[in-house]
C-alpha cells in the first residue's frame, strides 16, 4: 500500500524519463502529485511516457461488482415491424399491385418486408431484414 513519502515510478516531462518520484499526495489509493528525485520538479503521477499507456478496459456497475454483465439484445427496426405481423398472410409482391403503409409483402429476391412510406406517385419503401429499398407499385 503506497503513502506520501513513498518512492514510486513516474514520467518526468523535464527529464524525458520514467524515473524515482516522492509520493506527495495521494488521492484513495494512487499517488496524484509526485516530485523528481533527479530534477526536483514536481508534477502530476504519470505511470506511463505519453502515449504508451495500456488501453483501459470500461468499467460497467455489474463489473465493479463482480457479477456478470447481461447484454439486452438489439432489436433491429425491421423486427419491430414484424411484431404482431402475421407473416403468413403477406402479400406477394408485384409491381401491378398497390400498397399502403403497414403492409406485409413477400419479395422474390428481398424476401418478407414492411411498407413504411407511400410516396407521391408509384413509389413505396419497404424495410427488409437486410435494408431499406424502394420499390414501384401501381404500375
Amino acid at each position: 500500500m503506497l503513502k506520501p513519502g513513498d518512492d514510486v515510478d513516474s514520467w518526468c516531462g523535464t527529464c524525458k524519463l520514467i524515473l524515482a518520484h516522492t509520493i506527495e499526495a495521494m488521492v484513495d489509493d494512487t499517488p496524484a502529485r509526485v516530485s523528481c528525485n533527479t530534477c526536483k520538479g514536481q508534477h502530476k503521477y504519470k505511470p506511463y511516457e505519453p502515449g504508451k499507456a495500456p488501453k483501459k478496459a470500461r468499467k460497467t456497475k455489474a463489473a465493479a461488482s463482480g457479477a456478470p454483465r447481461a447484454r439486452k439484445p438489439r432489436v433491429s427496426q425491421y423486427e419491430k415491424l414484424l411484431i404482431g405481423q402475421d407473416v403468413s398472410q403477406a402479400k406477394r409482391y408485384s409491381p401491378e399491385g398497390t400498397y399502403a403503409q403497414g403492409d406485409v409483402l413477400d419479395h422474390l429476391r428481398f424476401g418478407v418486408g414492411v411498407t413504411t412510406i407511400v410516396k407521391a406517385g408509384s413509389k413505396i419503401e419497404v424495410v427488409f431484414e437486410d435494408g431499406v429499398k424502394t420499390l414501384v407499385h401501381e404500375r
